[in-house]
């Protein structure tokens, strides 16, 4: 017979249901999330998005957005930004078919928010005249939920007079703090074309603050409040 005290015994029982308590409920979280994954179609693109779970950048969404179905689009926008920079185009088309497949349109056009890096210069924006963080938080989720009313995305098949029409139309109809055109590759020399006619059209109620790089052409028109 062994030896072992009875409440040794206990112990290293109290102690190996404990560890296989965790252990278990650490795999149902893994595996809760890997299932959120499932409409990713790409091996790959499932991977890089489990690393983006613990990004500095998510984190930072996560203090004003708590709605998981719109931090998991924010999520993808990191993901197609990834793909962006390691030059993996094909893939990147990959994902960005798999959200149209999940979140429509509009869950593309939010991540793509993200990816063009234009979120985080909209909450900067906002840290400049911040009133309280409930209306902060407000207004982010507002744009991510109405953002057909504050982003024009433009497409390398549109034409300069449309893009030109359709921010004039959305101006007109919200007249929102702040307005934004965004484009990539092609689409973005479109902006360019555009840029000057625009901010001459829209003078009297907005500012443009640019922003760009690379392929990527972002115009920032903020709303002008106190004009004498």
């Amino acid at each position: 017979m062994s030896s072992e005290p009875l409440e040794d015994i206990t112990k290293g029982a109290t102690k190996g249901t404990l560890e296989w308590t965790a252990d278990f409920i650490k795999q149902v979280v893994k595996n809760f999330q890997e299932n959120k994954l499932r409409f990713i179609s790409d091996k790959e693109n499932i991977e890089i998005a489990k690393e983006q779970y613990n990004s500095g950048e998510l984190q930072i969404y996560k203090a004003y957005i708590e709605d998981k179905a719109k931090l998991m689009v924010l999520r993808m926008g990191l993901v197609l930004r990834r793909l962006e920079n390691k030059g993996e185009k094909e893939r990147k088309q990959t994902l960005r078919e798999d959200i149209m497949k999940k979140y429509e349109i509009k869950g593309l056009h939010v991540a793509q928010f993200v990816e063009n890096g234009i979120l985080n210069r909209y909450i900067g924006i906002l840290l400049d005249d911040i009133g309280s963080i409930e209306k902060f938080k407000e207004r982010i989720n507002e744009i991510i939920d109405n953002i057909e009313k504050y982003v024009v995305f433009v497409k390398g098949t549109d034409n300069d007079r449309l893009v030109l029409e359709t921010c004039l139309k959305i101006t007109v109809a919200n007249l929102s703090m702040i307005f934004i055109v965004s484009g990539i590759g092609s689409a973005a020399q479109i902006v360019k074309n555009i840029e000057e006619r625009l901010v001459e059209l829209l003078k009297e109620s907005y500012e443009l603050e640019k922003m760009s790089k690379g392929d990527k052409e972002n115009l920032f028109f903020k709303r002008i409040l106190n004009k004498e």
